[in-house]
This record gives C-alpha cells, sequence and structure tokens, in this order.
C-alpha cells in the first residue's frame, strides 16, 4: 500500500503540472514547453484546463476509501515520514486516512517544489538554457521565484515549511492522532526541526542528477534538451569537486564521489535532525 500511495503522489503532481500548463495556455498566443519540444503552441478549449485538476481532486478524495477498504485488511499502517519524525495513521479509522491522503500530497507537492527551486540555483547563470524546454517548464511552475535572490530562494523552503508544521499538529492533535503538545514553544522548536527537513529532498535530487550524469558520462544516450539540461546543472553542482584530482586516466570518479558525499550528508542529517526534534520535544 505503501508502493500504491507513492505511485499516486508522483501521478497526482503530473495532474498538477498538466494542470498549470493548461492554465498558462489558456489563449492562443500562450506558448507552454512540451516534452521533447523547445516550445511549441498549445491550443485547448478553456474547459478543459479543468479536467487534470478535477481528476486529481478525484484520486485524492477517492484514494482514502481504498486505503481504508485494503489497507485494514492487509494491517497496513500509513506512516507520514517528514525526516525527523514519522506519524501513523490507521486506515481503519476513515477521518485519519483522509487526512494522511491529504497530508501525503501536500509533502510530495512541496517536495517537489523545493526540487524545482534547487533546478532554478543551479541553472542559474548557464548561458544557452533560455531556449531549453526543461528551463522553460521550470519558469512556469514557480513563476516569480525564478527571479528572486539566491539566498531568498535557499531559504523559501524552510520559511514555508515551519509554519506549515503548526496546522498539521492542531488538526491532528483535533483528530486525536497525536496526542496534544504540553505548550506552543515545544511547537514551535519542532517546526525549526521540520523546517530543516525540507532541504532532504535535494539530497535526492541531486542523487538521482549526479547517477544520471554518471551513466551518461559513458553510455551515450542520444541528443536531446532534457540531457543537455540535466549535464549542465550537475556539472555545475559538482564543479568544486572537480578542484580534486579524481580523474585517473580516463576514468572520471568525480560522480561517484559526489554521490557518495551526498549519501553521507542525508544520512548524518536525518539522524541530527531525528535527534534535534527528539530534545526539541522535552
Amino acid at each position: 500500500m505503501g508502493f500504491l500511495d507513492l505511485i499516486l503522489n508522483i501521478t497526482a503532481i503530473f495532474l498538477w503540472v498538466d494542470w498549470r500548463k493548461r492554465v498558462s495556455a489558456s489563449g492562443s498566443k500562450h506558448r507552454v514547453p512540451e516534452w521533447g519540444y523547445a516550445s511549441r503552441p498549445v491550443y485547448r478549449p478553456r474547459m478543459k484546463r479543468w479536467k487534470p485538476l478535477l481528476i486529481l481532486l478525484l484520486i485524492l478524495v477517492g484514494r482514502p476509501f481504498l486505503y481504508w477498504e485494503f489497507g485494514t485488511a492487509a494491517g497496513w499502517t500509513a506512516m507520514l515520514k517528514l525526516g525527523a519524525v514519522s506519524i501513523p495513521f490507521r486506515p481503519d479509522q476513515l477521518l485519519a486516512i483522509h487526512l494522511f491522503s491529504w497530508s501525503s500530497f501536500v509533502q510530495a507537492l512541496l517536495s517537489f517544489y523545493i526540487c524545482l527551486i534547487l533546478l532554478g540555483i543551479l541553472n542559474k547563470g548557464n548561458h544557452g538554457s533560455e531556449n531549453n524546454f526543461v528551463h522553460r517548464l521550470v519558469q512556469l511552475l514557480v513563476g516569480s521565484l525564478e527571479s528572486w535572490p539566491v539566498l531568498f530562494r535557499a531559504a523559501l523552503p524552510a520559511v514555508v515549511v515551519a509554519p506549515l508544521w503548526f496546522i498539521l499538529c492542531a488538526t491532528l492533535e483535533g483528530a486525536h492522532i497525536i496526542p496534544g503538545q504540553e505548550s506552543w514553544k515545544i511547537v514551535f522548536h519542532e517546526s525549526l526541526v521540520v523546517g530543516l527537513c525540507a532541504y532532504l529532498p535535494w539530497c535526492h535530487l541531486l542523487a538521482g542528477l549526479v547517477f544520471i550524469y554518471f551513466l551518461n558520462s559513458y553510455i551515450y544516450m542520444g541528443p536531446s534538451p532534457l540531457w543537455n539540461y540535466l549535464h549542465g546543472i550537475t556539472r555545475k553542482a559538482l564543479a568544486p569537486l572537480y578542484l580534486l584530482p579524481l580523474q585517473i586516466s580516463k576514468i572520471d570518479f568525480t560522480p561517484v564521489a559526489g554521490m557518495a558525499i551526498i549519501f553521507l550528508i542525508h544520512e548524518n542529517g536525518v539522524r541530527l535532525l531525528s535527534a534535534l526534534f527528539t530534545f526539541a520535544m522535552r
């Protein structure tokens, strides 16, 4: 059931992206980036703009009943994993599993946008990427954030996620899913730790980028704007490691070293954040 929830979250994010693209292409003069093309005009009837959003809402409203029916029979416990803490939800409680469904999607959508922020930061200053369809898609999704200073964009994940912990705690306490906190001061300290957990998706994104970069270095995947975009930003992310003597003959160990560093940062970061969250609860 956990894998099914992951697949449905990925599907929901694709539906969200499709809806955002359709809204941006509401007029015939707009151009929307399409996979495999730098840009091409897209003509869509106005009523069809809301179809992806409608399907998305149907998934979010309908899947809790699926979890309630089959999750209860399978003895599955839904877990909302926030890095420093994991919150269990009983599938036999319909209200709890509805809250899990929405919380899981919000977490996935926030992680997606947090990764988009990192892509925008890494792509800043890369010449020739203005017409790349991936860059245009990122610009479309993040909107005016693309023009913000890098430091403000880098701080945005923690600034947005930390206050959401207050809302989540209040909602789950009201539904009797988690015990009530002794004081809001404890919740504030917890929110600071959860805000730092918002950066963990960057490790997942960087690990995937470095892995693709490593494969593309030895396996020709053909000319594609996607590979060019990913190669450019990954090369920029690995730039500090290229100052080290990690190239032996024709073999480049820089991506391997990069993946090892990302793994160590993620694993030790999760342990540290978990310890900080436990300390904040005291």
